[in-house]
């Protein structure tokens, strides 16, 4: 026993001296390169004016640059938006829960990111606003191109090596908004029956407690339905100062990735059980138009992560409604 001891306690001085010796790590955080990053891709109807283009931190840790950045960039345009010109770069400031929208200044070759007055250091995010499409014609065969070309600053500032926007119209057959009115109960009750599915909050609802007004909103990649209820709340906002208050109809939204060709279309997104548990879904549906301004939607299935199985949906059949363009 005695030895046994006696080897305890050497082996414990040996871990002892071991951890002595070793050196401690520390992480260097301001050591650690602050990343502006560039939407890569977007796309809006063929007559829309212009596009906002976000530049914004990734994550980062601390306080972000006090000293002002200079970005180099190139715009090019074709087709009819051969002569794309940056119209004005903006970002938003926020106190006492108030949003001022400030500007930066640009030349055709630079962008200066500049510190702040309020924030004592440059904005997390901005947007380039790209004139494209001044006349707001149906524009055909046409895109533009944004690279940032360089980055010069005092701080430890890296542009990502994804430096480039690529804009292209927005060409397929759902593209913008469409209005669905439900008129009848048996109507909204089949649209209840369908997307109540993936929303307690339209589960919950009765006729009477919505307008009738369904927005389907198809942008680039990503779509949204809103439902519009009867009741109202009061909405106040501030903007430069400027307060307003309005009432507005409160609104139930369900968000989804979309892809639409060929008459078929697959939504996919997320949704909240009743008992808050987060689970995906994927619809899928069919579409045909014998005119512009409208479009008959078949819905045929809903599944979620939990229904897979043939049989086992949250939804199957065949439920049609005719949507307007608005």
């Amino acid at each position: 026993m005695k030895i046994n001891y006696i080897l305890l306690l050497a082996v414990a001085a040996l871990w002892s001296a071991c951890s002595l010796d070793e050196p401690e790590v520390q992480i260097q955080d301001n050591d650690f390169p602050f990343r502006l990053q560039i939407d890569e891709e977007g796309a809006d109807l063929a007559d829309a004016e212009d596009y906002k283009v976000e530049i914004s931190f990734a994550d980062y840790l601390g306080e972000l640059p006090s000293a002002a950045i200079t970005l180099t960039y190139e715009l090019s345009g074709e087709g009819d938006f051969s002569g794309a010109v940056i119209d004005e770069i903006i970002y938003e400031y926020e106190e006492d829960d108030c949003v001022f929208e400030r500007e930066m200044a640009f030349t055709d070759q630079t962008i200066t990111i500049p510190v702040d007055a309020d924030l004592g250091t440059v904005p997390e995010a901005f947007e380039i606003v790209v004139l494209m499409n001044e006349a707001e014609i149906d524009a055909s065969d046409s895109e533009f191109e944004l690279i940032i070309t360089g980055i010069e600053t005092t701080d430890n500032v890296l542009f990502s090596d994804a430096n480039t926007f690529a804009y292209e119209i927005l060409d397929n057959d759902m593209a913008g908004e469409w209005i669905l009115e439900l008129t009848t109960e048996s109507e909204f009750l089949d649209f209840q029956n369908l997307f109540g599915t993936i929303s307690t909050d339209l589960a919950a609802l009765t006729f009477a407690e919505i307008t009738g007004e369904v927005k389907f909103e198809y942008a680039f990649e990503e779509m949204k339905i809103e439902i519009e209820r009867v009741e109202e709340e009061e909405v106040t906002e501030c903007e430069d100062g400027e307060i307003e208050t309005e009432m507005e109809n409160l609104i139930i939204e369900i968000e989804a990735d979309y892809d639409a060709e060929d008459g078929e279309i697959t939504y996919e997104g997320s949704y909240f059980t009743e008992d808050a548990e987060e689970l995906d879904f994927i619809i899928e549906a069919t579409y045909s138009s014998d005119a512009d301004d409208e479009v008959v939607m078949t819905f045929t299935s809903i599944i979620d992560e939990d229904h897979f199985e043939s049989g086992d949906e949250l939804f199957t059949g065949n439920t049609s409604f005719t949507l307007i363009k608005d």
